[in-house]
């Protein structure tokens, strides 16, 4: 007997492409006894235990949840009271952007490096979210900014204002910082002579020196360190590493570092990585001699392609793999998944050079980035898909706060709209608004987006997420430590008519599964001679298994089986 019924939406015989019209009307007749399966998930049920599928969900305390204060401004307590919300997601861990005391609304302009913005809490609070979280088996990550402070900070306070201040070294300070670059008496600019000088990140402490910013901007002052080779004996590093044990001691497993290929000057040099070694093995060790279990997680944000991130993996087992999303986006806006593998296994062997070990932070977008929705021009269907693919490609996938409920959004006002408070309930209560200062886009925060809505409606975005989060917990091949490798009759030498599909295996510990995507907008009739369709373990859009070995994916549609 046929475990799920024919359901005729599920069938694109009039749209298929004339290569693949191989169904005749009365292969449609017979499929009424074909042994089909469609749509839905399966029970899951596995061996696996735990949270295999290494997801991390990254939120913005200050526009997340409010609990503590009823103020509209996002705070510690209102992360702990939404642990259950993460944890249906599938999550294993929570970045939690800046929480130190700031100049600005964002926490990137560090003023304490060992406080608690009181506007988010205090020591406890932090406390209490790591232990509640812990006992769900959540991490908690802390973004942590190592390559400047803010201009408020007293550190820097002192130095601009007194030459003689014992600060006065914790940040590049020069009368001629042109020549000085070029003649190589900034150890932060090493190797690159004249061409370092960038006056537009200069500026005057009006006594006739200038203090360097690598961001351009007045807001930020870039730390000083010293020398790579002898960074770990400099006073601002120390202070870094005293602060980093506080919050390893309050509960932290691990930091999101900013920006890490902006500490030294020179990105393409070896001096970040061996700075980040320095740094990564001192929390590493003191994790340890804490008692905790297993490694401090560390990843790093440097915003360019896989071949410049690749050596940052000789300092952190972790680093986002910004080349994932940008593949990811060009595919399904133009309809073509028959490359993604090979991208996405060309950039592992690149890391793999530097680590064997490494950890592939793979998202879509985040909180300096065009929203996923917006890329995608509005389009569900395309949302939906790039949920799936994140969720089931190797790598350990970050979900970023609001894109599992489709948030859309530009930079084009400002960074604020893409940094979107999450909407609760449908009547907009409970909705941490304050510290954007009105830059929301209220027309987009509709009933429908919110989280009371999508949780009704079955077919929603943040079902989607849901389920395929669960899966990857589910089935250990197609989490954490599974393999990813290309299917051989369905790749970059596919024919033009079957371009959209995406197809690989997903592979540990002797479990095996096939990957199906449909990247395009048409439907796909696909053949598999040699893997098993028996078992499909998932599916989102439209997808029917036809006598056997013969898949009919819908437009934007995936499949799971477990072989």
């Amino acid at each position: 007997m046929c475990p799920v019924p024919f359901r005729s939406g599920h069938i694109f015989f009039n749209n298929m492409k004339p290569a693949r019209l191989f169904y005749s009307a009365a292969l449609a007749a017979l499929l009424l006894l074909s042994c089909g399966k469609a749509g839905g998930v399966s029970s899951g049920e596995d061996d696996s235990s735990g949270k295999e599928g290494g997801i991390t969900y990254q939120l913005l305390v200050y526009s997340f949840a409010d609990a503590a204060f009823g103020d509209k401004y996002g705070d510690i307590p209102g992360v702990t009271s939404r642990l259950d919300y993460i944890e249906a997601l599938g999550a294993g861990a929570i970045w939690l952007s800046p929480i130190h005391p700031c100049g600005s609304y964002h926490g990137y302009d560090v003023t304490d490096y060992a406080a608690v913005n009181p506007l988010f809490g205090v020591d406890d609070d932090l406390r209490i979210l790591c232990r509640q979280a812990h006992e769900k088996g959540i991490k908690v990550y802390l973004d942590y900014v190592l390559n400047h402070t803010s201009v408020k900070h007293p550190w820097f306070i002192s130095a601009k204002t007194d030459a003689g201040s014992e600060y006065r070294d914790y940040y590049i300070f020069s009368k001629t910082p042109r020549s000085d670059i070029a003649s190589g008496k900034l150890s932060m600019f090493t190797g690159e002579g004249y061409e370092g000088y960038d006056a537009g990140q200069w500026f005057s402490t009006g006594a006739g020196d200038y203090w360097h910013s690598h961001f351009w901007t007045d807001m930020f002052a870039d730390i000083n360190y010293g020398p790579s080779s002898t960074c770990e004996s400099s006073a601002p590093f120390k202070a870094v590493c005293k602060a980093a044990e506080h919050w390893i001691d309050l509960g932290i497993d691990g930091f999101r570092l900013d920006a890490v290929k902006h500490i030294y000057h020179n990105a393409s040099t070896d001096e970040n990585p061996v700075f980040l070694k320095k740094f990564y093995d001192h929390c590493n060790a003191y994790y340890k001699s804490s008692g905790r279990s297993g490694d401090f997680y560390m990843v790093g944000e440097n915003l360019s392609e896989a071949n410049e991130v690749a050596p940052y993996y000789q300092g952190l087992p972790a680093m986002f793999e910004f080349s994932f999303w940008y593949r990811l986006q060009w595919a399904i806006n133009n309809g073509t998944g028959k490359y993604f593998v090979k991208d996405i296994l060309g950039y592992q062997k690149m890391y793999e050079k530097y680590r064997s070990g490494y950890i592939e932070a793979t998202k879509l977008s985040n909180h300096d980035e065009m929203r996923t929705a917006s890329v995608l021009g509005g389009s569900l269907e395309k949302e939906k898909l790039a949920a799936c693919v994140l969720l089931t490609a190797s790598g350990e996938p970050y979900i970023y706060q609001g894109e599992e409920l489709g948030y859309q959004g530009t930079q084009s006002g400002g960074d604020e709209y893409v940094r979107t408070p999450i909407m609760w309930k449908a009547d907009g209560s409970q909705t941490a608004t304050r510290a954007l200062g009105g830059k929301i886009d209220r027309s987009m925060l509709t009933a429908s987006i919110s989280v009371e809505s999508q949780e009704q409606d079955e077919s929603s975005l943040l079902n989607v997420y849901r389920k395929f989060g669960a899966l990857r917990n589910n089935y250990r091949a197609l989490g954490k430590r599974g393999s990813m490798t290309p299917h051989p009759d369905y790749g970059e030498s596919s024919p033009e008519e079957l371009k959209a599909a995406g197809v690989w295996y997903r592979e540990c510990d002797g479990q095996k599964m096939l990957v199906v995507h449909n990247f395009g907008s048409d439907p796909l009739a696909l053949t598999f001679e040699h893997d098993s369709l028996d078992e499909m373990v998932a599916s989102n859009g439209h997808a029917i298994v036809v006598l056997g070995n013969n898949l009919q994916l819908g437009a934007y549609s995936s499949a799971i089986f477990k072989l």
